[in-house]
């Protein structure tokens, strides 16, 4: 079976946890979701993402976005703060 590639986005656990945990979810309600919506997903993917270990498919991150009712930014670093340059 082939893998999905990985997302070459600036993606930020960070922001993952923050976005859950102001959603009122636990790590274990936010991999059932995502997986309510086609995408399977364990709990074991979002603590990694969450821990900066893991790096979401675009599938596994466009059911973050879905579950989380956010959108794919919301999810990532800004460009300044990746290139290290100030606004």
């Amino acid at each position: 079976m082939a893998r999905t590639p990985l997302l070459d986005l600036p993606f930020d656990g960070k922001k993952l946890r923050r976005a859950r945990v102001d959603a009122g979810l636990t790590q274990e309600d936010l991999a059932h979701l995502c997986s309510k919506t086609g995408t399977p997903v364990s709990r074991f993917q979002v603590v990694r993402a969450e821990s900066g270990k893991f790096r979401p498919a675009p599938d596994v991150l466009g059911a973050f976005v879905a579950v989380l009712n956010c959108e794919v930014d919301d999810l990532l670093t800004p460009s300044s703060e990746v290139t290290g340059k100030s606004a």
